[in-house]
């Protein structure tokens, strides 16, 4: 995203660190985190889906977290800034603008619906 708030998208997989989200959103490196680890401690979002540690090239050894699109649309719902709402416009602006002959089928495959129905009884 520019600073004048345009957004671009590339033609393969997104994958940003904690400090990428947190400088296009425009807010602190602190409020992206403990939006991330909220979600993952809440069960909202899931940590081995959305998040890998890459190598760091010029240290061996080391490790940085990436974190790929889906929780980063994710933080756009949580993240107080102008820059999250406008990135959360584009996607949602890109997702109307599908084809209107092109099926989307969401499958929910592992989920017991048996279990959550218990859970919210009690």
């Amino acid at each position: 995203m520019t600073d004048g708030g345009v957004v671009s998208m590339p033609q393969h997989d997104v994958w940003m660190t904690v400090a990428e989200i947190a400088d296009m959103f425009g807010v602190l490196e602190a409020i992206v985190y403990r939006t991330i680890h909220s979600a993952y401690k809440k069960r909202e979002l899931y940590e081995a889906e959305t998040m890998r540690c890459i190598p760091v090239p010029r240290h061996k050894g080391w490790h940085i977290g990436v974190y790929n699109l889906e929780l980063i649309i994710f933080l756009t719902y949580k993240v107080p800034s102008r820059n999250a709402r406008i990135f959360r416009q584009y996607m949602t602006n890109k997702a109307y603008a599908r084809d209107p002959y092109e099926h989307i089928c969401i499958i929910v495959d592992d989920v017991d619906f048996k279990a959550n129905a218990k859970t919210q009884k009690e």
